[in-house]
């Protein structure tokens, strides 16, 4: 994969927290509310569960054991006043992720902040893997977020408050080998984000009731390591620029309401967010920007 192919920013892109989604500006950006974070024993799902603490959210961690939290639990338990607690959960169970999110209910009430990071990449060529690795990566990635989801729609809805925050990634809007399991969950996972957000317009919830999808970044870690050869490792570790920290900070500003006009849509946490909110809601849909599209030859664009 060249990336050349997908274009070349010609404005600066950041890499670590600044500006708006700088530690200090998050404190206490969302006190009193309850976030649940899948895939929060290490890496972006740690530093997603660490930033919401920051921001004062209690926090109620999900992998899939209790002992890989530990270091999350404890990281999240340093910051005054914050209620944390880890769940075992495999998010592709269904009445497992049934049983977790009643017994979050149970300790905290209902679910104001929903991130959805637990996911997996093999990295292989199709014809180097059978249908049941692609299907499980399929149900990780896309039926855990969605599992997740349904678990606390309908109390956001009657409550007419919350926010769900998908991870998704590059990898969504990009073809490329050994990704098809990976990219078509990824994609899925941002089309139903948008989808979603229009059924919370239809009802008019949207300033009550947002979701979003974010590429939080090339973060380098056991998902790039872990299924990649050191000869491959060695080739792509230059584009792996950006702290996990990034996306942390921004799932807590995202969470805190202070970026709706980005609600439905897919946003790149490199991106200055507040640049990019500054054009508005109507004007990102207007021009289908952070969103998935196709293109099609002049004159076929849609059937009257």
């Amino acid at each position: 994969m060249d990336p050349k192919q997908f274009g070349v920013s010609t404005l600066p892109y950041r890499h670590e927290p600044s500006g708006p989604i700088a530690d200090e500006l998050l404190v206490g950006s969302n006190k009193g509310k309850l976030a649940v974070v899948t895939g929060a024993g290490r890496g972006i799902g740690q530093a997603i569960a660490i930033a919401l603490a920051r921001s004062s959210a209690n926090v109620a961690i999900l992998d899939l054991s209790v002992e890989s939290q530990e270091r999350t639990k404890l990281a999240c338990q340093k910051f005054e006043g914050v209620k944390v607690e880890a769940y075992k959960c495999d998010i592709t169970d269904v009445q497992g992720v049934r049983d977790t999110f009643a017994a979050i209910n149970r300790t905290f009430g209902p679910v104001d902040i929903l991130v959805n990071n637990a996911g997996v990449a093999h990295g292989k060529l199709a014809f180097d893997e059978t249908f049941e690795t692609f299907w499980k990566a399929i149900e990780i990635n896309f039926k855990g977020t969605m599992l997740c989801i349904y678990e606390v729609l309908q109390s956001m809805r009657q409550r007419k408050s919350g926010c769900i925050i998908n991870m998704a990634s590059r990898a969504a809007i990009v073809d490329m080998p050994r990704g098809i399991s990976y990219n078509s969950s990824k994609a899925a996972i941002v089309r139903a984000t948008a989808s979603l957000q229009e059924e919370f317009e239809l009802e008019g919830l949207g300033q009550h009731l947002q979701t979003y999808c974010l590429h939080p970044g090339g973060v380098w870690g056991a998902m790039a390591t872990e299924n990649t050869s050191i000869e491959v490792q060695q080739q792509i570790r230059p584009i792996f620029k950006d702290v996990p920290e990034l996306c942390g900070n921004t799932v807590a500003y995202l969470a805190s309401g202070r970026a709706k006009e980005l609600r439905g849509h897919y946003f790149d946490c490199r991106h200055e967010i507040e640049r990019v909110c500054s054009f508005g809601y109507e004007t990102l849909k207007q021009y289908g920007l952070y969103n998935l599209g196709m293109k099609f030859l002049p004159g076929y664009e849609n059937e009257p």
